[in-house]
């Protein structure tokens, strides 16, 4: 998923990889830097047990509340708009309960479409394809992993990155 509009975030795309020690998680995250093109903001380190593992999973928190308005207005005027769409179809096919009390219907199936829009927008903004990622970080910082984090901008950049980490580590996983 390319950055949209909605998504506000520069580095929409995470991903990870888990190694047994220090060296070989510093040796990832440099390859990363000359070899996929990444930048050392776009690169972490998590060390084990580390008090700043959240910041380093999702360092643009700001972003994320801008994409949490974003996506919220967006989906939710979308929403709108299907449902007045779909309750002018209702009205014009000729339905009796459509046609008795058109501006009810109007404006129930534009509530109901907002509603859907908004609840879009709540998946939208939750970021569930983080999750796997997060998890993963998390349970390899408790129990005395390192993991390399990689914030990518793109698909490309994504899939370059954890094509990389692949050939460092055996456990990479990435968002969608």
């Amino acid at each position: 998923m390319e950055r949209t509009g909605i998504i506000s975030e520069r580095f929409p795309h995470v991903v990870d990889a888990v190694f047994h020690d220090e060296r070989g998680a510093r040796e990832a995250a440099t390859a990363l830097a000359a070899k996929a093109g990444l930048s050392d903001e776009q690169i972490d380190v998590v060390r084990p047990n580390d008090p700043q593992r959240a910041e380093k999973l999702e360092p643009e928190s700001a972003d994320i509340f801008r994409t949490i308005l974003r996506s919220h207005v967006a989906l939710g005027v979308i929403g709108v708009v299907v449902g007045l769409i779909l309750a002018g179809i209702l009205i014009g096919a000729g339905f009796d309960f459509a046609q008795a009390r058109p501006g009810w219907v109007y404006g129930i199936f534009a509530v109901i479409g907002g509603l859907f829009g908004m609840m879009g927008a709540g998946v939208v903004s939750v970021r569930l394809d983080h999750e796997r990622v997060i998890a993963e970080t998390r349970d390899a910082s408790t129990h005395g992993e390192w993991t390399v984090v990689a914030h990518a901008d793109s698909e490309d950049e994504k899939h370059r990155a954890s094509e990389l980490l692949k050939e460092y580590s055996g456990k990479v996983s990435e968002s969608l």
